[in-house]
């Protein structure tokens, strides 16, 4: 089987699972809990995960009544530290911190990872994080017209980064290339941190990077350069900076934004998910954790009841896999 005919055939059978969940089997329901916690982040220490995770921190310790852990473990597109919450008992002690980049759409990219979307389930998500398209301070291009005019001038085509083949990342570089008509040479990175190096560094020549942790000032500073916003509505941290459909109408239709959320085992016990889910949505709706979420660059959501959070996944991943249809060749590029 070609890897193409095997990614639309795990599409079909990952839209089937999640519309279809299985049955929960009925079993004692455990105290809980009884042990330290550990909330897995499947990124490098600083991306918007970890930052995410570390503010969850005190406030999951104080009202569960244990240790809470944050361990970070990166690479091949954020599956390593997402199998490892995988192997881990499901008893709610370990949680994973993430987003449907590495729950959704590497599993489909990515031939060796052996866990699939539906294995997990969504405890509470929060707010909505648009991207900017980030250039090198010392690019000649300075704005998006002048980016796109390069095309047919020949020479070295411009590099733009990724987090790894199928992130969603990676799907709106691609589009972002279809869009401009434009040939690029895309570099994947193990997470946002070192792609966001790499462009303050001169390295690499354009990135799309969430405007979450320390994007805003680094932008105010001069280390990176925006072109444009991923949404075509304003962001509230920045408002003035144009969205892409702004710069060019090629691009009207260019609306990507991200979601992270906390999740666990999809077989964790249901008393257990309810505990979890009144401690998070507890913790996410404080004001202090609010007036920090926004001025990260987020949209703060309300968070859901558990049941409708558990709704809410099966059909975002529904979305991101039509997205991913829409280039079945992501992993090659």
């Amino acid at each position: 089987m070609t890897h193409r005919r095997w990614l639309l055939h795990t599409l079909a059978a990952g839209a089937a699972a999640l519309a279809f969940p299985a049955a929960r089997v009925a079993q004692a329901q455990p105290a809980f809990p009884t042990r330290p916690l550990t909330l897995m982040v499947p990124w490098p220490a600083g991306a918007p995960s970890d930052a995410i995770a570390r503010k969850l921190q005190p406030g999951l310790q104080q009202a569960l009544g244990q240790p809470v852990v944050v361990d970070n473990l990166g690479g091949a597109g954020g599956t390593l530290g997402v199998a490892k919450a995988m192997a881990q008992a499901a008893d709610g002690h370990t949680l994973l911190v993430g987003t449907p980049t590495e729950l959704v759409l590497s599993p489909l990219t990515i031939p060796a990872v052996r866990y699939k979307a539906e294995d997990f389930t969504l405890l509470a998500h929060f707010g909505r994080v648009p991207y900017v398209l980030c250039c090198r301070s010392t690019l000649p291009q300075k704005t998006l017209a002048e980016v796109l005019a390069t095309k047919g001038q020949g020479g070295r085509p411009l590099s733009i980064g990724n987090i790894g083949p199928g992130s969603l990342i990676h799907l709106m570089s691609l589009q972002f290339e279809k869009t401009a008509g434009l040939t690029l040479t895309h570099v994947p990175y193990r997470g946002v941190p070192p792609m966001v190096q790499d462009v303050m560094g001169g390295q690499l020549d354009l990135a799309f990077v969430p405007l979450a942790g320390g994007t805003a000032a680094q932008l105010e500073q001069g280390k990176l350069r925006a072109l444009g916003l991923s949404t075509v509505r304003p962001s509230v941290l920045l408002p003035q900076l144009p969205p892409l459909a702004a710069g060019h109408r090629s691009f009207e239709g260019f609306d990507f934004d991200v979601w992270g959320g906390v999740f666990a085992r999809r077989e964790t016990p249901p008393a257990v998910l309810q505990r979890l889910h009144q401690v998070l949505a507890a913790t996410l709706s404080e004001p202090e954790f609010l007036t920090w979420a926004r001025s990260t660059g987020s949209n703060p959501v309300p968070v859901l009841p558990l049941a409708e959070a558990q709704a809410f996944y099966p059909r975002e991943a529904a979305r991101y896999m039509a997205l991913l249809r829409a280039f079945p060749d992501a992993v090659r590029n």
